[in-house]
């Protein structure tokens, strides 16, 4: 657990407390049926691209910048869940080597009572979850921004809520598509 602790990385509580849910209007595809890319009832379909984004603009780096990282979900199903997919409560970041403990139920436990301590978030089911046996007491990559990157990242934020709640526009897929 502490090996979770020391390596997962986490949006700062401050950011949090400005803004939850990136990309209100997205959530992951479900099943071969479902494509990337399609819009159903204003909601479009992804990949893990637009979470994978959220979190990083959030904790002011890039994928690109951070290599060999995987932002999880902490919640069963909640990627299909446009209140929850892109809610950075829900999302943390593992090095590529330890992301499969993010789905051992002991770690998914311990994620679920951290993110509940950090942010008050209780998943779709808006459950609290239990307190583990064991819980570390040092989250290595949890630090709050100065206040002026603060200011920046929640600026940021903010305009994908306004500018991009789908991720993309459908103008944007288009002129991707056709390329």
């Amino acid at each position: 657990m502490d090996l979770v602790a020391q390596h997962s990385w986490w949006v700062s509580p401050k950011v949090y407390e400005e803004i939850q849910i990136v990309y209100p209007r997205t959530r992951r595809t479900h099943g071969t049926k479902e494509k990337r890319g399609e819009l159903l009832e204003g909601v479009c379909l992804w990949d893990n691209q637009p979470a994978n984004h959220a979190f990083w603009l959030a904790s002011g780096e890039t994928s690109r910048r951070i290599k060999n990282f995987f932002v999880c979900h902490i919640y069963e199903a909640s990627v299909w869940n446009p209140l929850h997919f892109t809610n950075l409560g829900n999302l943390t970041a593992f090095p590529k080597c330890l992301q499969s403990l993010s789905e051992w139920g002991p770690v998914r436990g311990l994620l679920k009572y951290h993110s509940f301590k950090t942010y008050g978030y209780r998943g779709p089911m808006e459950i609290e979850p239990a307190k583990p046996n064991y819980y570390p007491r040092y989250w290595r990559h949890q630090s709050d921004p100065s206040p002026q990157e603060l200011t920046t990242l929640v600026r940021k934020l903010k305009e994908q809520v306004e500018r991009r709640p789908q991720y993309r526009g459908v103008r944007e897929r288009i002129v991707a598509a056709r390329n």
